[in-house]
């Protein structure tokens, strides 16, 4: 089944992006425009994401999910390139 997860649920589910934004050490602009970036959270902070989330409660956040969204993204992508 697939979930209902997006960039943007995945970072406010984690806090917010100010939370995620010291927890990876990256700027509040930067964890911002994830949101609204095509590829959303680059992969190379996944797996500190994964741990963030591990950490407060959120264990249902794994890299799975964050693959899952991003594959749905891709999808997303190809399809209005064709349009």
């Amino acid at each position: 089944m697939e979930s209902v997860w997006t960039w943007g649920s995945i970072i406010d589910a984690l806090g917010g992006t100010g939370a995620v934004a010291e927890a990876l050490g990256e700027s509040a602009s930067t964890v911002s425009g994830w949101r609204k970036r095509p590829r959303g959270i680059p992969g190379e902070r996944w797996r500190g994401l994964v741990n963030f989330a591990a950490s407060s409660g959120n264990a249902d956040i794994t890299l799975d999910v964050l693959a899952e969204v991003a594959a749905r993204r891709v999808e997303v992508d190809e399809v209005e390139a064709r349009a």
